[in-house]
């Protein structure tokens, strides 16, 4: 459950007339665009279990990755609010959580620093990117993921691969088996932000091919080109499935602008990433952002 949205606003007298600064005044709109908004809160923190953060030795359960407290030191600002959304992976929809503190950067801008909440991407992507790998006629490889865990600023992705070569028959298609191994693989990957986007990259993929059939994989160079295949492949679905934080539709006139982050592991085990920007909040903005949360409805001006 998400804790009610507040903020403090310190206002003073003047002659009658009550003054707020553009900072703090800038806290009452975004109240009011995060109040118009299903699934958001102001303290930000989620409650969770009792315990805490997890033990470096319960890493791998599934229910503590879960249910752990997100540290709010990770997001920190004068302001603090949480988003939930979705994002697309292949044909499912992804729930996603983002937690942004803000605070004074300029005159105009607002320092951003997000957390993206990757807990469900990490659970559900193995079951929806298991499959085929490639379905060439000289080489098939099919890919099962066992499991993902964040290990600092990388994540850990475990599975195993079943690869088979075969000849091209006249028509193109697999003719011919010659040869088939099954590896088991460990790919270390990260993301950087890029384009206001967090894009995920191989870092290195490990192979441990089985038995005396994988001892002549690595005789022969199959296990290279298996490597080879896995990079290739699973770097073009990377790069064409950035993780891309939605931003409420009364947020773009913001012109937010991401400018550093990447993955961290938010807990013992669970997957994160972290984006550092800033807003803008000049004058022309806040009379646009207010003139659309007037036509939302969210505030009521005086004719």
């Amino acid at each position: 459950m998400v804790e009610d949205l507040h903020f403090g606003i310190e206002l003073a007298g003047n002659g009658g007339v009550w003054m707020v600064s553009c900072r703090k005044f800038l806290a009452i709109v975004f109240g009011a665009v995060f109040a118009v908004l299903p699934g958001c809160g102001g303290n930000a923190q989620d409650q969770g279990n009792e315990g805490g953060a997890l033990g470096q030795s319960e890493a791998v359960n599934v229910s503590a990755i879960q249910t752990a407290v997100v540290d709010p030191k990770t997001y920190a600002g004068r302001i603090q609010v949480k988003v939930d959304s979705a994002i697309p992976l292949r044909d499912t929809s992804v729930p996603i959580s983002v937690y942004a503190g803000l605070e004074e950067a300029g005159p105009t801008r607002l320092r951003l620093r997000a957390l993206v909440d990757l807990r469900d991407l990490q659970l559900q992507a193995p079951e929806i990117l298991t499959g085929p790998l490639e379905e060439s006629c000289n080489r098939q490889i099919y890919l099962e993921i066992k499991k993902i865990s964040a290990e600092g600023d990388t994540v850990r992705v475990e599975g195993t691969t079943r690869a088979q070569f075969s000849r091209c028959n006249r028509n193109q298609e697999p003719g011919l088996r010659y040869f088939g191994a099954t590896v088991d693989a460990v790919a270390v990957g990260k993301a950087e932000v890029k384009d206001q986007c967090l894009f995920f990259s191989l870092q290195e993929v490990e192979l441990d091919p089985h038995g005396i059939v994988g001892g002549t994989a690595n005789l022969f160079g199959i296990t290279n080109r298996i490597r080879t295949a896995i990079l290739e492949k699973a770097g073009e679905f990377l790069t064409a499935n950035p993780v891309c934080p939605p931003l409420p539709e009364s947020f773009s006139v913001l012109n937010p602008n991401y400018e550093s982050g990447g993955t961290r592991e938010i807990v013992p085990g669970a997957m994160g990433g972290v984006i550092v920007g800033s807003v803008d909040v000049s004058a022309e903005t806040l009379v646009t952002l207010l003139a659309g949360l007037q036509e939302r409805g969210a505030l009521e001006f005086a004719e």
